[in-house]
């Protein structure tokens, strides 16, 4: 694959959703960089009409739902019963 990184981050994000896990797999990169990429990611998109979808986390205990959360990382632990049994955030570009 060819482009820049954050043209290969958007390549893969067109055809299906991923988490960020599988998007360092993907890459070959830090997971942590590839929360820094989605970022900008967001920003560009937004400017060019598209934009990032972000399917939010989930509580595995409870099935609480973060769905307010701006931030694109993952929760640490449910704010309704403190388990850190969660589902990651996926993304995708619409």
């Amino acid at each position: 694959m060819t482009g820049t990184l954050r043209q290969q981050l958007i390549a893969h994000l067109q055809g299906e959703a991923l988490d960020a896990l599988e998007l360092s797999g993907r890459l070959h990169m830090r997971e942590k960089a590839v929360y820094e990429h989605l970022a900008h990611v967001r920003r560009s998109l937004a400017s060019s009409g598209r934009r990032l979808e972000v399917t939010p986390a989930r509580c595995l205990q409870c099935d609480y739902r973060f769905q307010d959360r701006q931030r694109l990382t993952p929760p640490g632990r449910c704010p309704a019963c403190r388990s850190t049994r969660l589902t990651r955030p996926l993304f995708r570009v619409l």
